[in-house]
C-alpha cells in the first residue's frame, strides 16, 4: 500500500494504482477507503465497468444494497456480460427480500457462467425462499451435473431430502 501511495503522490491520476489500492483496502476491510479510490477512478473513467463493479461490491459489503444495485446496474449498462455484476445484483436484491428480482439476476449470472456453483446455489436459495420446490429441484439437478459438493451444500441449506449420486 505504501508503494501505491507513493505512486499516487507522484502521479495522482494513475487509475491502475488507484484501482489496486482500492482492491487492497477492500481486502483489508477498509471499505470507505476502498470506495474513495474507486470513486476517484470513476471521476476519470465513468464508463469503467470493472471499477463500477468494484465500487458496487464495496457498497454491498457495507450493506448499502440500494446503492450497490444502482452501481451494478450502471456497470451492466456499459458491459452486460459481467457475470459477477449480475451475481452482485442478486445478492443485494435477496438481502432486500426482492427474491423474484434476485432469481432473474442469478439466472443471468448462471447463463453467462453455466458452471458457476455460487450463482446456482443462490438461485436455489431464492426458489427455496419463495417456496418453489419444483424450481429448487431443477436447480439441484442442474448443479448435480458438475458439482456434487455444492449440490450437497444447497440441499443441506434447504433441508432438501434428495441424495447426491456419488460418481
Amino acid at each position: 500500500m505504501a508503494e501505491l501511495k507513493t505512486v499516487l503522490a507522484i502521479e495522482p491520476t494513475n487509475t491502475a494504482a488507484r484501482n489496486t489500492l482500492g482492491f487492497l483496502y477492500g481486502e483489508a476491510g477498509q471499505f470507505p477507503l476502498a470506495a474513495e479510490q474507486f470513486q476517484a477512478v470513476l471521476r476519470a473513467q465513468p464508463d469503467d465497468a470493472s471499477t463500477l463493479f468494484n465500487l458496487g461490491y464495496i457498497y454491498q459489503k457495507q450493506s448499502r444494497h440500494l446503492e450497490a444495485i444502482e452501481i451494478f446496474n450502471t456497470a451492466l449498462q456499459f458491459n452486460p456480460s459481467i457475470d459477477r455484476a449480475w451475481f452482485g445484483l442478486g445478492i443485494s436484491h435477496a438481502a432486500l427480500g426482492q427474491h423474484e428480482m434476485a432469481i432473474s439476476d442469478f439466472e443471468r449470472a448462471a447463463k453467462l457462467q453455466p458452471m458457476n456453483p455460487h450463482a446456482l446455489h443462490e438461485l436455489g436459495m431464492q426458489h427455496y425462499a419463495l417456496g418453489d420446490d419444483e424450481k429448487l429441484a431443477q436447480v439441484i439437478e442442474r448443479l448435480r451435473q458438475f458439482d456434487p459438493k455444492a449440490t450437497r451444500q444447497l440441499m443441506q441449506a434447504t433441508t432438501h431430502e434428495q441424495t447426491v449420486k456419488q460418481d
